[in-house]
């Protein structure tokens, strides 16, 4: 199962559970993914993400484990209050779960990698979720090693990363251009005590018609036209 697939899957499901008063039962989850051909283990993983987001999954229980997790002492001015919170929470979910398994095993290896990798660009519980869907799609291929199960889950991560980062540069490079828009606007009103045109603006500022009006559409500022 492709990866974005599998992501639309994990939003049905949690939708489904929305509708019902965020409450499903395991036997309604694994009919949800039935035709997918998920193991025990990744099914495990489906139910832990349902945990995560506060969903009861009646029927599913986890039992006592022995997976060991490091404190939070290295997280302390590294993470925000809210990702500590999530820390705590992840941790003690991750002690609970049972031994034994390859989620058990591998998860906790996750949170590590994401906690390494993560530079305050994105929200760390996100890094981890999308940690975990890698962590997924690797082992549904058989014989993989644990390096390149490992290497899989830190290339969606670093990759996932690298895109929010991007997003965010081209988020705020347009909140610059619409701030900096803006500003000329006031001045420019003020200067001739009229509204100006479209065609005075782009020549004032250096842009194109079309650029100074797709900018203007999102700082909400009404402008003269020809």
């Amino acid at each position: 199962m492709a990866k974005q697939q599998f992501q639309e899957k994990l939003a049905g499901i949690l939708a489904q559970s929305r509708r019902n008063g965020n409450v499903i039962s395991k036997e309604e989850t694994e009919k949800f993914f039935e035709d997918e051909g998920l193991s025990k283990g990744q099914m495990e993983l489906v139910f832990d993400y349902l945990l995560s987001q506060k969903v009861l999954v009646k029927g599913y229980v986890k039992t006592g484990g022995s997976i060991h997790v490091t404190g939070s002492a290295e997280t302390e001015g590294k993470f925000s209050e809210e990702e500590q919170d999530f820390l705590r929470h992840y941790e003690k979910e991750l002690q609970e779960m049972p031994s034994g398994t390859p989620v058990a095993y591998y998860l906790p290896r996750v949170l590590a990698l994401a906690k390494k990798l993560h530079d305050g660009r994105v929200f760390l519980g996100d890094l981890v979720q999308e940690g975990s869907v890698g962590l997924m799609m690797a082992l549904e291929k058989e014989n993989s090693s644990e390096e390149e199960i490992l290497r899989t889950v830190r290339e969606l991560m670093q990759m996932y990363l690298e895109n929010q980062g991007e997003m965010k540069t081209r988020d705020q490079r347009l909140a610059d251009q619409v701030n900096e828009l803006d500003v000329q606007i006031k001045r420019l009103t003020e200067e001739m005590g009229r509204k100006i045109t479209v065609e005075e603006l782009a020549e004032f500022t250096g842009r194109t018609e079309e650029e100074v009006t797709d900018i203007l559409k999102l700082a909400g500022e009404e402008v003269k036209e020809e």
